[in-house]
């Protein structure tokens, strides 16, 4: 990178206060010995800049405060400054106030409560939004990039907003099969909480937004289908503290495994209908044992059809044969009853419905009988130490003697077999990423890592993920993976104990669905990645809980760029969007004649996950310019870098190419143009959100002062600085952009007036 070079420097005192009202009564800790509330407006924490004339400049301060809870009091502005640049001819270093636009909505178009809801003028405050970024339109409209929505403002010249905030589609990608997101299914209904395969788990499972609920299926003495995990229904139901039922127990071999207890095909329905479900894990709620009758498939059914009449949600059933090679040897075969009731309730509507089994030779069964999607459930033993699979057969192909195990099944060769009869794979989720144990004794065991006294994932770290979904795809098929739990011990250490965290990795993997116990987890990260809107944790539908956020707090759009043309908006949204790679900002475009959205430019990518960006700015019609900073301050800022962007640039990912061409850390000023006796120069904020193409040689840069919060050049607080670079290559500037720019700028040249009909006087200050 070519050196840069200090060429002007100008700094607004950090106590410079405008007209107004008495601001900052909501600020708790330090304050750097600034005592509050202050009497006035400040003057500070500048996050955008525009050119005003070829001598004055507006510059947009952000919310005020840094938060929504501290900022009500904050009047959101637009000020006009003449900067006199030491190192320009007659320049001073002192920076003047001219002048502000207020931001207001007398016109109520904000949808949602402000602060000032009750007044007539409806000033829009630090609470209602939070305002990092504008650009100005040829018709003398302003466009403003808003962090709390993230929304676009759009205000008049006077600062009155025209429209209601525009809201941030989600632009997301996805790589399942079809495109489409993935489904959430209630493993046993919402089994995390309500005993599994009841009707109030299925119905709960729904309310949690599941989009299909899965019944194992195993059958009566009398040959109805009831919902059970197992044949042996010793542990999910009330049987063994039935007396009538003491003589029942009896031993059984069920696929190869010899069980003792009591078992449902030694009961008729009418017997089944006395007994009540528990809770089989000991670790999960026991309250409800004893309450829920087992429902018939009829039953469940039923519910589902009720359900839809009266949400008009439409809502899927994915039963499973339970070992049906055993169910054959007793005579009570699953394959007929299974279809005539999905036949005779007109429940055959292929997006309604998906049959799964462990078993092969069943769902080819079932492919000559029924025309609906099938999935061939994929299973192991265990995991190894390493991560590596335990793999076992289809307990038909043990008894026909093929020798094939699920592993074979999920080959390139296994998998185009699959697809000959089935829709779909239902693999162990271990199949997609397995996990890893710790042998720090080399006992050749894994180790108690957490020392709970337990051995479960909790101990054990992802492995990378296997090609599983992309083979499967490969082959047409679906995947839809088992189970996802909340419990810490089912989640792998890397996800710290969030289950959330496992969701994600998994939809961005591109797995069609899952199965969770869990479904409002499920239903949770699923509608943050695939939601209409990108939404941050301060959208009004947020704190209202009507949707969640997938976009962390103060991550909306920093950057807001218009084209040379003036026809098209560029926002950048400063953190990365729940789904895509957490080095990834969306840069966005947005057509201002039709003032829709066009879609993503692409990523800007960011050379650390931890830092943010700062201002985004044209220079023609491919290139622009981006602050990429770190978060340090004073001796802790080691990051603060300007690069060029070249939007017609993308690599395979989607980002677009990008060239250093400053380092803020690192600034020749021969001059000594700051005064401090050094020819070095460094812009050592935390904060820095303003930059500015005055020519191909020459940008303008400013710092965001976090009155009264930052101490970059310690011990006094950050005044605003406002500097002037020298850049060692020229940049290839449209003629439409910087100072030659502004004889070609309608806002300028056909004499628009930024303050309209409004007589606002000279800001009385106090400094």
């Amino acid at each position: 990178m070519a050196n840069v070079t200090l060429k002007g420097f100008a700094s607004l005192p950090a106590d410079t206060f405008a007209e107004g009202s008495s601001s900052g009564k909501f600020i708790t800790g330090n304050t750097n010995g600034r005592t509050v509330p202050f009497q006035g407006q400040p003057v500070q924490g500048f996050s955008a800049v525009q050119f005003a004339d070829k001598n004055n400049y507006w510059f947009l301060p952000d919310n005020g405060f840094g938060a929504k809870s501290n900022s009500a009091d904050f009047l959101l502005r637009i000020y006009q400054l003449n900067p006199s640049f030491r190192g320009t001819e007659g320049g001073d270093g002192r920076v003047e106030v001219l002048n502000f636009i207020q931001l207001s909505d007398p016109n109520k178009q904000v949808p949602f409560k402000i602060v000032n809801e009750g007044t007539t003028d409806r000033l829009l405050t630090g609470a209602d939004f939070d305002v990092e970024s504008f650009v100005l339109s040829s018709d003398g409209s302003i466009w403003i990039g808003d962090e709390f929505g993230p929304y676009l403002l759009h205000v008049d010249q006077t600062g009155k907003l025209l429209e209601a905030p525009i809201s941030t589609p989600n632009f997301y990608k996805l790589n399942t099969l079809n495109g489409q997101p993935p489904i959430v299914i209630g493993h046993r209904g919402a089994s995390g909480e309500r005993p599994e395969h009841t009707l109030e788990s299925y119905k709960l499972a729904i309310e949690r937004g599941a989009d299909f609920v899965e019944p194992d299926l195993v059958s009566t003495k009398d040959g109805v289908l009831i919902a059970r995990h197992e044949v042996n229904i010793t542990d999910t139901t009330d049987v063994a503290s039935r007396p009538e039922f003491t003589n029942r127990y009896t031993t059984k071999v069920i696929d190869g495994v010899t069980e003792r207890g009591w078992f449902a095909d030694d009961f008729t329905l009418e017997e089944i209908k006395t007994l009540r479900a528990k809770e089989r894990l000991s670790f999960r709620d026991q309250s409800y044992n004893g309450q829920f009758e087992i429902p018939t498939f009829q039953e469940i059914i039923d519910l589902v059809k009720q359900v839809e009449t009266q949400t008009g949600r439409k809502i899927g059933i994915y039963p499973e044969t339970k070992h049906p090679t055993y169910h054959d040897s007793v005579g009570l075969s699953l394959e007929e009853p299974l279809v005539e009731t999905l036949k005779k309730n007109d429940f055959t509507d292929p997006s309604r419905v998906f049959i799964q089994s462990f078993e092969v030779g069943n769902l080819k069964e079932l492919n000559q009988k029924i025309d609906v999607p099938l999935v061939q459930l994929l299973d192991a033993e265990d995991i190894k130490l390493d991560g590596t699979l335990i793999e076992k057969q289809p307990y038909d192909f043990v008894v026909s003697g093929d020798p094939r195990t699920y592993g074979d099944l999920r080959t390139a060769e296994g998998l185009k077999e699959v697809a000959t009869y089935a829709d779909g794979i239902g693999p162990w989720k271990r199949m997609i990423v397995s996990v890893k144990g710790v042998d720090a004794d080399g006992d050749g065991k894994a180790d108690d890592v957490n020392r709970d006294g337990l051995l479960n994932d909790a101990d054990k770290n992802t492995l990378p993920p296997t090609t599983l979904i992309q083979d499967a795809h490969a082959a047409g098929l679906l995947v839809h993976p088992y189970t996802f739990r909340n419990e810490s011990q089912y989640l792998a250490a890397d996800y710290n104990k969030n289950p959330e965290l496992e969701f994600q990795q998994f939809i961005k993997l591109g797995v069609d669905g899952y199965f969770t116990d869990f479904p409002g987890t499920g239903d949770k990260v699923r509608d943050q990645i695939t939601g209409e809107f990108v939404r941050s944790p301060d959208n009004p539908d947020v704190l209202a809980n009507l949707a969640p956020s997938n976009l962390a707090s103060s991550k909306g759009f920093e950057g807001l760029a218009i084209s040379p043309d003036k026809t098209k908006l560029y926002p950048l949204l400063e953190g990365s969007v729940l789904g895509d790679p957490n080095d990834a900002l969306r840069i966005h475009k947005f057509d201002v004649a039709s003032k829709q959205y066009e879609g993503l430019v692409g990523y800007y990518h960011l050379e650390n996950p931890t830092n943010a960006i700062g201002d985004l700015t044209v220079v023609n019609d491919n290139e622009y310019l981006v602050i990429e900073r770190d978060n340090g301050q004073a001796d802790t800022a080691q990051f603060k870098k300007i690069y060029k962007v070249d939007f017609s640039q993308k690599d395979v990912n989607g980002y677009v190419a990008k060239e250093e061409v400053a380092d803020l850390l690192n600034i020749q000023d021969p001059n000594d143009l700051n005064q401090d006796g050094s020819t070095k120069f460094t812009f050592p904020f935390q904060t820095i959100e303003n930059v500015l193409v005055i020519d191909q040689n020459t940008i303008l840069v400013a710092n965001d002062n976090n009155y009264p919060f930052s101490v970059g050049r310690p011990p006094a607080i950050d005044n605003d600085e406002i500097i002037l670079l020298g850049l060692g290559k020229p940049l290839s500037l449209d003629p439409r952009v910087g100072l030659a720019g502004l004889n070609n700028n309608t806002l300028l040249s056909e004499g628009h007036d930024l303050l309209g009909t409004q007589n606002w006087s000279q800001p009385n200050l106090s400094i």
